[in-house]
């Protein structure tokens, strides 16, 4: 049940260090997804993880340069997702 650890904004403000206007922005762009519960925003366990892993060493500290990290990131995915397509579809003709 670990797996369905939620956070409020001002618990992940708390995580990463970063001011609530901060987390509230990342979740507006889409940077960090949140599920609206009531008057309240909650952000899972999973996506903290995943933006600590994806957005490592890039700039999110204003809605600029979060946008513009979010398009690298989204690249990115992009990216390995060809690369497991092409392995994988390599490897059926190898078969």
């Amino acid at each position: 049940m670990n797996e369905l650890k939620m956070y409020t904004q001002e618990e992940v403000s708390q995580l990463l260090n970063a001011h609530i206007m901060t987390v509230s922005m990342l979740r507006e762009v889409g940077v960090l997804p949140a599920i609206k519960t009531g008057r309240n925003y909650m952000v899972p366990y999973q996506v903290i993880q995943r933006f600590y892993d994806e957005y490592e060493g890039l700039d999110v500290s204003n809605r600029v340069s979060a946008l513009k990290s979010k398009e690298i990131v989204e690249e990115r995915r992009q990216i390995n997702y060809r690369k497991e397509l092409n392995y994988y579809g390599s490897s059926k003709e190898r078969v």
